[in-house]
């Protein structure tokens, strides 16, 4: 993996307010990797999700995505074509009234003909298997639908990284769900993914995580680094993932494991190990 974005000494300050959103963060992305920005309501997570593509300039610092600084004018419409945002409301992303449309809407703001347009709108909505979608008005969707049918127009675009803001913090279970594996078959494609949530079973896909609490950076590192420290985690006003804690509560109980377990299935595995060996 090769460096894709870089955050130097960033921070970020709401105009006219006092509220300083982002303090002091320096860190890294690599391309093809999938960073899970952790945080409750107001830790920065969003703000930190809006930087990397420009639609906030740093109060301080830099952002720098494959050499290009969101603070130079000139390279901004460039940094957008390559940082695509899939934000936590569906139903504010939609411009036409059919999903086909939609999709095209965006290619022809980057100066697409026709034939290019079409292959891919075919393309995309195959990959993220919305086609029988796409003569559909986007209000007839259903919440997992909808977010879809927005990545499917994200990926249109051809970016080579995608936020997903809170995209599936206002979706029923099976929507959920649906974006989930989109996510995953996009990152298992290349795909660099960004995902700023409080959703554990989210956090649990990313292969690093980033932890935030009052615009400072907590914790850095794999999902097993930062979930070792469960308490940190709750200090940041999250809770822990259920395997972490049935865990914790049975070792108070006098059991004992071989291994930190993060999911359901992991636990179970575990337990059974240890059931056998009595």
């Amino acid at each position: 993996m090769s460096e894709l974005i870089a955050l130097a000494d960033v921070s970020y300050q709401y105009p006219k307010t006092e509220h300083v959103a982002l303090k002091k963060l320096t860190m890294k992305i690599e391309r093809g990797e999938w960073l899970t920005v952790l945080g409750r309501n107001g830790s920065g997570k969003s703000t930190f999700g809006r930087l990397l593509n420009g639609l906030l300039r740093p109060t301080s610092g830099e952002v720098f995505v494959e050499g290009l600084s969101t603070g130079e004018e000139d390279a901004i419409w460039t940094i957008r074509q390559k940082v695509g945002m899939v934000f936590q409301n569906p139903d504010h992303q939609f411009v036409a009234t059919t999903v086909r449309d939609d999709l095209a809407f965006g290619l022809e703001n980057i100066g697409l003909d026709r034939t290019e347009m079409e292959r891919r709108i075919e393309k995309y909505a195959a990959l993220i298997g919305i086609e029988r979608f796409l003569e559909m008005e986007p209000h007839r969707l259903s919440g997992g639908q909808k977010q879809r049918a927005a990545i499917a127009g994200i990926m249109a675009m051809e970016p080579e990284i995608i936020v997903f803001d809170e995209a599936t913090s206002m979706l029923d279970p099976l929507g959920r769900k649906e974006v989930l594996a989109t996510m995953s078959m996009l990152h298992q494609r290349g795909s660099t993914i960004i995902s700023i949530t409080h959703d554990m079973e989210e956090a649990l896909l990313a292969s690093r995580l980033l932890l935030l609490a009052g615009g400072e950076k907590l914790a850095e590192g794999t999902p097993e680094q930062v979930f070792a420290n469960a308490e940190l985690v709750r200090q940041a006003g999250l809770r822990v993932p259920f395997a972490v804690e049935m865990q914790q509560q049975l070792e108070k109980r006098g059991l004992s494991f071989h291994t930190a377990c993060l999911r359901e299935e992991e636990l179970i595995t575990e337990l059974w190990r240890l059931s056998s060996t009595k």
